[in-house]
């Protein structure tokens, strides 16, 4: 198996006038190349959207199956994911439509910011991204518990 492309950086986009977004090209190069053109979009809070290549949702699923007495956060994960829940596939123009009611919840109406994040993609309403995500400060004890977790699931730390 060859070297796996991960979905990095951030884009800034905008909805077209029926709630689509266009999918980054390296985004969309990274979804023909190793998954699929099939996406299964969902969120947590309705604040922003998640989009996982289906296979990668599949494993999560996959996962959960496995849990023999499921606790109320998994259940109520699996409530939360399945409500705002809808499998999509990009079209031949590389967008996808985003539901409705996930539009109005999140904000996702103008200018939206596509996050990667290593094997799915997050989009937010930009504002609200930079007022919750990175504001503030990254500062030494939060890098040193990044540190020690890469430490611990890795040979190599930062």
């Amino acid at each position: 198996m060859g070297h796996m492309k991960r979905f990095r950086g951030s884009y800034e986009l905008r909805l077209d006038d029926r709630g689509r977004i266009k999918i980054p090209s390296r985004y969309l190069s990274i979804l023909e190349e190793q998954y699929s053109k099939e996406i299964y979009l969902t969120s947590l809070n309705g604040d922003y959207a998640l989009l996982y290549p289906l296979n990668v949702w599949e494993v999560i699923e996959q996962t959960i199956e496995k849990i023999p007495v499921r606790s109320p956060e998994i259940e109520e994960y699996v409530d939360r994911t399945g409500f705002w829940g809808n499998e999509c596939e990009v079209d031949a123009r590389g967008r996808i439509l985003v539901p409705p009611e996930l539009r109005n919840a999140g904000q996702l109406h103008d200018n939206v910011r596509v996050v990667g994040k290593i094997d799915h993609m997050v989009v937010w309403n930009d504002t609200l991204f930079r007022e919750k995500t990175i504001a503030g400060e990254f500062g030494v004890d939060k890098m040193q518990k990044v540190a020690e977790l890469l430490e611990k699931y890795s040979k190599v730390a930062l």
